[in-house]
């Protein structure tokens, strides 16, 4: 690819694209080694450069239906799955020891055996420095996929599995697949054995499972205490969460409230506990330390009286989309 004033030049066909000066700006600082698309309208589109954000999506599609998935139910029953050749053909271009690659859905895992090929491409190919798959968990309860997931996986990797609830009622419920959550609980069980990856635990708090997480952080303190760590997510409100706002909706304030004490009570058994896309307004001051900056930068949404606030550089934001239900909560700290 060739950039020449604001023409964008393509080897070895050699098309040419009219660029505007932010897009010009765009490309060049995505840097050497990046990868991009180019579609017949002329759409461009990075599937990864030299920053630390950089996904391999797998598919649209999830054996589960949570009830606050940000995606909407049709694409996860008929959605997209990205062909493999195009995920190999991917892998092939990147460059070696990448920052890091996330692993993601959907459910990657709906492609069946397929995806450890991807991860022994990539293990092979020495492509990244570390690694997160994002998973609902439930594959791991069959004791073959364990076995060939260990034998794939490249080193420095995490596997992000979400619990809902301490128990089959409150899981099953918020996923929509019965039988969910002892799926789930034995996957993180027989994962765990495998000592061939890190594990966290990934809560998503709502209306249905915020009055029970003291109870799940007991279940994780007792079974789980070799887990990487767990994080506390606050909702995007898409797709299914904003179709079942009147059954999962909890304001931020509400959820830290309520979920303070299962952090207080992880973080005195010695498991790492961060918080993800909660703007620091909802949070006490003694536990910004723990807030990490979640939200991928497109989605990223402040509200007009955030200008004002002396710590909007460090704080996270929220999600466009989420913000609608927050913009008359937020409080810039002053």
């Amino acid at each position: 690819m060739l950039i020449e004033e604001n023409v964008v030049s393509l080897f070895p066909d050699n098309r040419s694209f009219q660029l505007t000066d932010n897009e010009k700006n765009y490309l060049y600082a995505l840097g050497e080694g990046a990868c991009l698309e180019f579609s017949s309208n002329g759409r461009i589109s990075c599937s990864f450069g030299i920053t630390n954000d950089n996904t391999l999506y797998i598919t649209d599609k999830c054996n589960s239906n949570c009830i606050m998935c940000p995606m909407a139910e049709p694409a996860r029953r008929f959605g997209h799955n990205t062909p493999i050749e195009t995920l190999k053909e991917l892998i092939r271009y990147m460059p070696q020891n990448m920052e890091h690659i996330t692993i993601t859905g959907g459910e990657p895992f709906i492609i069946k055996e397929r995806l450890f090929d991807i991860l022994c491409e990539l293990k092979q190919g020495k492509k990244a420095y570390s690694y997160l798959l994002l998973s609902n968990g439930r594959v791991f309860a069959n004791h073959d996929y364990c076995k060939l997931f260990a034998e794939s996986v490249p080193a420095d990797f995490l596997v992000g599995i979400p619990l809902h609830g301490p128990n089959a009622t409150i899981h099953d419920a918020i996923s929509q697949a019965p039988g969910s959550f002892y799926q789930t609980t034995n996957g993180l069980t027989n994962l765990l054995s495998t000592k061939s990856t890190s594990v966290e635990i990934r809560v998503v708090i709502n209306k249905i499972n915020a009055p029970y997480i003291t109870e799940l952080a007991k279940l994780i303190i007792d079974k789980y205490s070799k887990i990487d760590s767990v994080k506390f997510m606050g909702m995007e409100m898409l797709g299914n969460a904003i179709v079942n706002s009147e059954k999962v909706w909890i304001s931020y304030d509400t959820a830290f409230s309520m979920i303070k004490p299962a952090i207080d009570m992880l973080i005195e058994n010695c498991i790492d506990v961060a918080l993800y896309n909660f703007p620091l307004c909802f949070v006490n001051h003694a536990y910004w330390h723990i807030c990490a900056n979640s939200i991928t930068k497109h989605k990223i949404k402040y509200a007009d009286k955030c200008a004002q606030c002396r710590e909007k550089k460090t704080c996270g934001g929220m999600f466009t989309g989420t913000d609608k239900f927050l913009m008359d909560q937020v409080k810039p700290i002053i």
